[in-house]
This record gives C-alpha cells, structure tokens and sequence, in this order.
C-alpha cells in the first residue's frame, strides 16, 4: 500500500474513519486532492481501450483465422472465452475494488491488460492466442468496475457524477465507432497482431495518467468469497456454452445436456454459498432492492439488444449483401454516429430530469428501430438499414450512460465497486446470451426469417425495459443540478 492509501480515507458524506498504520500510529487525515478532466479522461481511456479492442477483433477475425489455420469452433471461443471470464470475474472485481481501493485495482488490471495483449500479438497458434484472451478477460473483469467506483470516488456530489458517467458511458460509443473501422485499418496494413500491440501503448499511457491525476479510493473491509466466484464462472461458463453447444452439436446431444446439468447445479450451489458467507461475491438480500435489482434485469437486457443487434445486422451485411469487414464496419457509422451524439449531448439532461425518462424514451426509440428494420431481407435496403440503426443507436445512446446512475444509487458509496461489477458483469451476461441465441436462430433460419426472428426479439427486449424502469424509479426520483465535473 502506497503512503498516500495508507492515510485516512473520507468516505463521501462521512466522516473519516481511522485506519491505523504498521507502526500503530494514526497519521493525519487526508484531503483528497481536487479532480481535474485529465482524472476523468485517465479512467475513460483505460476504459475505452478494452471496449476497442473488442470492437476492432470481430473485424479481424478472418485474417486470424486464415494465419493460424484455425478452424470456426476456435474463432468462437476466442470471443466467447474472452466474455465468459470477464462476466465472472466482474463481480470479483468489484469488490476487490471495495476492499483495495479503486484507484490500485484500476492501476494493476490495466498493467494486466497491457500484458495480456502483448501475449496475444505474440501467440504462435490459436491455442496459445485462446488462452491469452482468457486471461485478458480476467484483467478485463477488473478494470470496468474499478472504472465506475473511481468516478463514483471522485465525484461524490450527484449531479457532478452523473455528468461523469454520461462522458463514462459515451466512451463506449466511441470505441463502437472507431473500434471497427481501427481494426480494418490496422489489419489491412500491418496485420492482426496490431489489434493487440495497440493496446500496449494506449494502456500505459493511461496507468502513467491515473498514477498522477487519480487520488486515492477510499478502501472497506471485506472478506473475498473464492467459492462464490467459482461457483459464478461455472454457471456463466457453462450455461452460455451450453447455448453455443446446443446450436452447434443440437440440444438433445450429450455436451449441451452436461452443461446446462452443470449450469443448474451451481446456481443452486452459487446460492446455497451466497446464503452463507460472511462477505459474498453478489449478497443476496440486495436482489430485494428494487432499484438495484431491477437496474440490473434493464442492464442485461439493454446490452441483448444493443449489441445482439449488431451482431445480426453485421453477419446479415457480410454474408448475404457480400460486404467486407472493414465495409461492413462502416455501414455501422449512422448506428454508432447517434449512439455518440445521444451519449455526449442529449443523455447530459439527466442532470436535469434524472434517468427516469432517459432510459423509458432510450428504450422506446431502440424498439423502434429495431421494428423499423424488420422489412429487411436479402437484396441490400441501404435506406431501411441506415435509418433503422441510427434509430436503434439513438435509443441505445439514451440508455447507456443513464444505466450507472440507477444501480449506483441504489447502493451506499462504499459499495460502489460492487454495484458496478454487479451491473458490469449482467450487461456482458446479456450480451453473450444474445451472441449464442442468435448464433443459433440465424444458422437455423438462414434466409430474411431469421434476422427478423432476432429484431422482434430485440423490440421486445427494449419494451420489457419500458416496463421495468417505474419500478426501479419512481417519477419522483430527481438528481440536483450542480456544477459541471
């Protein structure tokens, strides 16, 4: 522990609580220094590195494939290896963040990540690049949560935070945008390997920053729960392998059968320990918070249509309307353009409405979008498709920057670093369930039926979110407009 965490931390709105050094002494207390935009920009950086570098893989692919010999079921595992291990350790890593501070665990997961992506630029076959990405996924796991409970550090004042989780939150826009289009770029030039290599330069750049811009979290005492987040990995792992095996193998082969047995098995199991340890990766008793429980379902179904979304519509541009990557990557621009202007400019007036109308007006324009793409089929309707995404961009713009503020405020402060994993760790859940449903709905009905199976499932998505917001804010719910961050 450096000399600056080991001082007094000030929790915000209380006040300071001792924390006694090695030598027994009791130094002074410790004023937190102020927080310029390098601090924010520092944390969005590191931030927007692992949401790039997701982005700009799924350009890559082909040339991986084709440089390694690999085969299709390894291409999938290289993405779903990645998501699986980060949606785990999501949690873990939010209350690593509580317990060690925010700022340390932000620092080494993204010297971890660098690490980790430097072994993937350097893996000589699929195997070796598999088992990197794994490992990059742990980091991963680390670094998003640790990111919102830095904000929610630095910014205690509400409407100074929510303006810092709309910057947060549009971060993820940009990668969406620049993500595809770097990766064709880079892999057309220089090959593969540089998706990675990318990160190397990038990541240090933002440790060196948080170094000096980020003051130290405030830490709480807590005990790690190793067989909670076992137990986590197994059901995550296992459940959403079983759906990529059930489409792959069928569903009434063996493997899907052991792995969704598996699956059941230790969620009864992830319960029963819940239930019991003293500091429990995901406490239970905070399910039956409105709030935060339901901020968590709007999360997780947010990112199934946000992102299963893109997933369709980027299979449906490459495999029937003949696109490369790189083209296909920038028929995204309208749906990632909108997600950028309603995250940066219209989603600020959250500080002014809180997230309430945000997230039901966000939702309704996706479900909209989503419906206005349905007459789709297989000869290319370039109008249908630009309207239709930057509509569903628009709605998803709305939503995410406003997710944050309703799961974080459902908890005290000194929890932060959970809620965020919590939330963290659902939107990835709900994306790579959307991934391996719709895998298996567009292999199952490859003409326009099985995009349009997708889309309706998008809407209906966005439509349960409509319905799920009341209840996790009532419309009295407002967040004070303050100064700017």
């Amino acid at each position: 522990m450096s000399s600056q965490e080991a001082r007094w931390c000030v929790m915000p709105g209380r006040s300071p609580s001792r924390q006694v050094t090695a030598a027994g002494s009791e130094p002074p207390v410790a004023v937190p220094r102020p927080t310029g935009p390098l601090a924010l920009f520092a944390v969005c950086l590191g931030f927007f590195m692992v949401l790039m570098d997701s982005s700009a893989l799924n350009v890559a692919l082909p040339a991986i494939r084709k440089d390694l010999a690999g085969s299709l079921a390894g291409l999938e595992w290289l993405l779903n290896g990645y998501t699986i291990t980060l949606a785990a350790f999501l949690l873990s890593g939010g209350a690593v963040s509580d317990r060690w501070g925010a700022r340390r665990v932000f620092g080494v997961s993204l010297l971890g990540f660098v690490v980790t992506s430097a072994a993937c630029a350097a893996s000589p076959d699929l195997g070796s690049l598999v088992t990197a990405r794994v490992l990059q996924g742990i980091t991963a796991g680390g670094l998003l949560p640790a990111s919102l409970a830095v904000i929610a550090g630095m910014y205690p004042d509400p409407a100074r935070r929510a303006r810092a989780l709309t910057v947060w939150g549009g971060v993820s826009s940009l990668a969406l945008v620049f993500g595809p289009v770097l990766g064709g770029v880079l892999t057309t030039a220089v090959g593969w390997r540089s998706v990675f290599l990318i990160n190397v330069p990038i990541g240090l750049l933002a440790w060196w920053l948080t170094r000096l811009q980020v003051p130290p979290s405030a830490t709480r005492e807590a005990s790690l729960d190793p067989a909670g987040q076992a137990l986590a990995v197994l059901v995550v792992g296992c459940g959403i392998g079983a759906l990529i095996e059930g489409g792959a193998r069928g569903w009434t082969d063996t493997v899907t059968w052991v792995l969704l047995a598996v699956t059941l098995v230790a969620g009864a199991a992830f319960v029963a320990v819940e239930r019991r340890v003293t500091a429990p990766v995901l406490p239970l008793d905070l399910l039956a918070r409105p709030r935060f429980a339901c901020g968590l379902v709007i999360g997780a179904l947010f990112q199934f249509g946000a992102y299963g979304a893109q997933f369709a519509l980027s299979l449906r541009l490459q495999n029937t309307w003949g696109l490369d990557a790189l083209g296909a990557g920038l028929s995204f621009l309208p749906f990632a353009g909108m997600w950028a202007f309603a995250s940066f400019f219209l989603a600020r007036a959250v500080t002014r409405t809180g997230p309430r109308p945000l997230l039901i007006g966000g939702a309704l324009a996706a479900a909209a979008g989503a419906c206005a793409l349905l007459p789709l089929g297989g000869h290319p309707g370039w109008w249908i498709f630009f309207c239709g995404s930057a509509l569903l961009g628009l709605g998803a713009g709305l939503m995410g920057p406003s997710l944050p503020a309703v799961v974080l405020g459902a908890l005290p402060a000194d929890r932060s670093g959970l809620a965020s994993g919590a939330l963290n760790a659902l939107r990835q859940i709900g994306g790579a369930v959307s991934i391996a449903l719709f895998g298996v709905l567009l292999d199952g009905s490859p003409g326009p039926a099985g995009l349009r199976i997708c889309l309706a499932l998008v809407a209906l998505g966005f439509l349960v979110v409509v319905l799920a917001v009341p209840a996790a804010l009532p419309s009295r719910a407002r967040t004070p407009r303050t100064a700017r961050p």
